[in-house]
């Protein structure tokens, strides 16, 4: 379990007058200012949930992460990742966490990915017999048996992914971070790391902490979605219970004949109760279409985002 509270991370920064005067006064008296990056942050995250951590850019989702795997410390607050206070107990802590950065590598470019998880296998001190049948599941599942032994150089960005994502769980960590998991990624790879994930959260109960800026990700495995603005959480509840007004919920377009098909009537229904009524007044054949449409769950994010910028 994860457990956050009231959690704030200040970052240290300065600010400089511009020419050469301001040059000199930084030297000898350099300004300091403190940036809060999160605010009183209380959350709590079950073992085996699969969360979706989003936010504009600044938002604080990377600082998050850095908190919960231990690369910075709070400025205030507690944070505990499997009753571990990460940076205290780090090497204990690492072995039951996994992270995958979309921007940043694991990989060595001129070697073949197996060359790093068996430098991984060492690392985590996995025994030879546990390690080979675990890289055995992960080639299967990943479909990754026929290039890990191929030059990453050589590797498509979709069989790179790919092979991180088997180091990031080579040793089978309780906890899997992921940050931007399938940027650049084409439809069909995306579809396979959703089924990876979801089958590696099912069959070992992994917790999956996930940040993206691809709302498809959010959509396609986030169990409950996190939404932060401003270092602050603005919303924590399941992706269908985004905050809609009526008018931007789903709504069906009834298209019928009546008087003997002389005349073609459309009809605009929210409430899919009503809708059913409704249909139960007419015969099969007078009914010409039936079609649903809506806001997307991007469109209601971005709305969100726009209400918090004001």
């Amino acid at each position: 379990m994860i457990e956050i509270d009231q959690l704030s991370f200040d970052y240290r920064t300065f600010s400089k007058e511009p020419g050469l005067k301001g040059a000199l006064q930084d030297i000898f008296h350099r300004k300091y200012q403190l940036v809060p990056a999160l605010k009183d942050l209380n959350l709590t995250i079950k073992d085996g949930e699969i969360i979706g951590l989003i936010g504009p850019n600044g938002a604080g989702k990377t600082t998050l992460t850095k908190l919960l795997t231990g690369i910075i410390q709070p400025t205030s607050g507690s944070v505990k990742v499997a009753g571990l206070i990460p940076g205290s107990h780090q090497k204990k802590l690492l072995r039951q966490i996994g992270v995958m950065f979309g921007q940043k590598s694991q990989l060595s470019w001129n070697l073949p990915a197996v060359d790093t998880l068996n430098m991984l296998a060492a690392i985590y001190q996995l025994k030879p017999d546990h390690y080979q049948a675990r890289l055995r599941e992960l080639c299967d599942l990943l479909d990754i048996g026929e290039i890990v032994k191929t030059p990453v150089r050589k590797l498509s960005l979709g069989q790179r992914i790919r092979c991180e994502l088997a180091c990031s769980l080579i040793h089978e960590p309780s906890y899997l971070f992921l940050d931007e998991p399938t940027i650049g990624l084409d439809l069909l790879t995306q579809e396979k790391i959703y089924n990876f994930l979801k089958a590696e959260n099912r069959l070992r109960q992994t917790t999956i902490i996930l940040t993206s800026h691809n709302v498809r990700d959010i959509e396609a495995l986030a169990q409950r979605l996190l939404i932060l603005s401003k270092g602050e959480l603005i919303f924590n509840d399941s992706l269908n219970k985004l905050p809609l007004q009526i008018d931007q919920s789903d709504s069906y377009c009834l298209k019928y004949w009546i008087n003997d098909q002389t005349d073609v009537r459309e009809e605009i229904i929210h409430d899919p109760q009503q809708l059913f009524v409704k249909m139960e007044k007419f015969q099969p054949e007078q009914i010409i279409s039936l079609s649903k449409s809506g806001i997307s769950a991007e469109e209601v994010i971005l709305k969100i985002y726009q209400r918090e910028k004001q």
